[in-house]
């Protein structure tokens, strides 16, 4: 019947939004071993933030450690804890709270409605898409990204010229010059553009 189709997706949205609202921080240890640069792959959707650093070489931000949508990555000898989600604290029970006196209330007056109205025929009907706010439209770009080149010359910093949202994801795709092409170190994204140094040439893409 329409209203039990109603009051289903009803209290699925509503168990959604609590499931939202519990998100729990995580701790992850990424650690350069020998100077070297490396990634640790984990989903930093909520934020990250060092809680503790392990080595005797300090650990910054933009320099020795770095995230971006789903790694953090470490140089320089650089090894810490980094904690990875958002931190509500009670807030999270609190919206927990609500969410559940939501659904209770939708609940209770979805099942008055089905009760009073006999015309179960007439049923709003719910978008069964979602848009998980990194989409794949930028300019003539599709679904696989949009490419672009960019090289050092002379082994120097270049910046590419190449506008990129925050939220948005580069890498590389293929990598074009014989000297290494490492994030972070030859290659990386500040303040919105993309930047190669240390003679790296790479075919790019952002998602």
């Amino acid at each position: 019947m329409a209203a039990d189709r109603l009051l289903m997706c009803l209290a699925a949205a509503g168990l959604l939004a609590m499931a939202g609202t519990a998100r729990a921080q995580s701790t992850i240890t990424c650690e350069s071993s020998g100077g070297q640069y490396r990634s640790c792959p984990v989903d930093t959707s909520g934020g990250v933030t060092l809680s503790r650093q392990l080595s005797r070489e300090g650990c910054w931000q933009g320099d020795s450690w770095g995230y971006d949508r789903n790694r953090i990555w470490v140089n320089r000898g650089c090894r810490a804890e980094f904690r990875v989600g958002s931190d509500r604290g009670s807030s999270n029970n609190n919206g927990a709270k609500v969410a559940g006196a939501v659904i209770l209330g939708v609940i209770a007056a979805a099942a008055i409605a089905r009760h009073n109205d006999r015309d179960d025929d007439r049923d709003d009907r719910y978008n069964d898409h979602y848009d998980d706010g990194y989409g794949y439209g930028y300019g003539n770009d599709n679904r696989y990204g949009r490419e672009f080149t960019c090289s050092s010359k002379d082994s120097r910093m270049v910046w590419c010229g190449q506008r990129v949202e925050s939220r948005r994801h580069v890498e590389i795709r293929r990598q074009l010059s014989d000297s290494p092409c490492v994030y972070g170190r030859s290659w990386g994204v500040q303040r919105g553009d993309v930047w190669v140094d240390d003679g790296c040439r790479a075919v790019f893409v952002a998602y």
